[in-house]
């Protein structure tokens, strides 16, 4: 019995840790892919508190989805700012207010943009391999067992998804960068 029983914690940890090879649909220096599997729950233009306008696409994760989180674009993570909060069902009204909560503020040589990424019910703290520095696309850079990622991007991103589609990380596009022109010639 004691057998049968450490198999089945056994087959559990090999489910909830998870962590298959993932190949991008696209390989553009412009292209978001989806940081973790999981839905797309929320699209909209939203006002931040510095007065500012931005495009936020939410991807929320159940339990049963991988997860690994992955990095949407070639970025550099220049800062980490830590809310510390609740662990609560991600479909709670008051899971915004209350939640455990990291921001990355990221940016690439074409935008400046923020993954918001708050731990849910069944996570029990949010884990990353390494939080600042340089990362290329699809690179692994954490875990979250339950919860949700808000990618607040440019009004002038071109999104692909729509509401309730089914991402996976480091595999689907979510949409597209604006192209600018650099100057360092």
């Amino acid at each position: 019995m004691f057998a049968v029983a450490f198999f089945l914690v056994f087959l559990g940890t090999i489910f909830v840790y998870r962590n298959p090879e993932r190949i991008a649909e696209e390989s553009d220096g412009l292209c978001l892919l989806a940081p973790m599997d999981g839905k797309i729950t929320k699209i909209a233009k939203v006002d931040l508190k510095d007065k500012s306008e931005v495009l936020c696409v939410v991807i929320r994760k159940s339990f049963f989805n991988v997860g690994i989180l992955r990095t949407p674009i070639n970025m550099e993570v220049g800062e980490v700012k830590n809310r510390f909060g609740l662990f609560m069902p991600s479909s709670s009204s008051l899971f915004s207010n209350l939640c455990e909560r990291k921001t990355f503020t990221c940016k690439n040589k074409f935008a400046s943009f923020k993954m918001v990424i708050s731990a849910g019910r069944f996570s029990q703290k949010i884990i990353f391999f390494r939080k600042l520095g340089m990362f290329k696309a699809n690179e692994r850079f954490g875990f979250l067992r339950d919860g949700e990622i808000a990618l607040l991007l440019p009004l002038d991103t071109r999104i692909k998804v729509s509401l309730n589609s089914d991402v996976k990380a480091g595999e689907s596009v979510l949409g597209y960068l604006a192209y600018k022109e650099s100057n360092d010639k």
